[in-house]
């Protein structure tokens, strides 16, 4: 009876559950890490198509990566406060003491928006697709939660799949140098913590995304983008 089940599968099912599997989440994380360490952008734009062919194999189940249906104002509220918390805790407190130690963040990629309304709005739009959604797609939606599942789904295992997802996405920001590379694995972490907090809501941390970098990109369009980190620097180096 096995036998004729398996025979009467679908291509597109025995793909799914070939794509599903642990061994080809964890492969495909490996790769991710390696290539990112390596080449930065080509590991994200292979996770890219690794997942979205997942969701093919998987006949577009989107609850598979996070995404239900949620009251859109309370996950926007959500959104507006995991931002708040990510810009006190990180640009705040954790962003300067990086620079203290390891220099400055290179935004150097970024230096075509300062001042342009056309490039800033562009970028925006880009923004919204490719990081807001697109990583958290791909980094919370597939490689987070499926790691976690794969781990037990325990606390403990939601701990690790949290970590090894943001030194993945950490290094996938290499070209924005140590500083970049360290406070994006910790930007990461709460957006890890944001999913564990709403496994069925992928779109909270979406939006957290797109908020925060809409806030980052603002502040380099309008080249402020050192304001804060620079406050908090001279503030530091006077205490000391």
């Amino acid at each position: 009876m096995e036998t004729n089940k398996t025979n009467t599968l679908t291509i597109r099912e025995r793909l799914a559950a070939v794509m599903t599997s642990p061994f080809t989440v964890i492969t495909a994380t490996s790769v991710i890490f390696t290539l990112s360490v390596i080449t930065s952008n080509y590991g994200t734009i292979l996770g890219f198509i690794i997942a979205l062919f997942t969701l093919w194999a998987i006949k577009w189940k989107w609850s598979y990566f996070g995404f239900q249906r949620n009251p859109f104002f309370k996950t926007l509220g959500k959104a507006v406060f995991y931002t708040a918390l990510i810009i006190l805790v990180n640009d705040f407190l954790f962003q300067p003491v990086i620079e203290f130690y390891y220099g400055s963040t290179d935004l150097s990629s970024f230096e075509g928006i300062k001042g342009n309304v056309a490039n800033y709005v562009i970028f925006i739009l880009i923004m919204w697709v490719v990081a807001a959604f697109g990583e958290e797609f791909l980094f919370r939606g597939y490689m987070t939660k499926r790691l976690a599942i794969i781990f037990g789904e325990s606390k403990k295992a939601w701990f690790a799949a949290i970590i090894v997802s943001s030194v993945v996405f950490g290094f996938a920001h290499t070209y924005q140098g140590i500083s970049g590379i360290v406070s994006t694995f910790f930007v990461a972490l709460i957006f890890g913590f944001i999913l564990y907090k709403n496994p069925k809501n992928l779109w909270a941390g979406v939006l957290t995304h797109g908020i925060y970098d809409m806030f980052g990109i603002t502040m380099i369009f309008l080249d402020k983008e050192r304001v804060i980190t620079n406050w908090v620097l001279e503030n530091l180096l006077s205490f000391l």
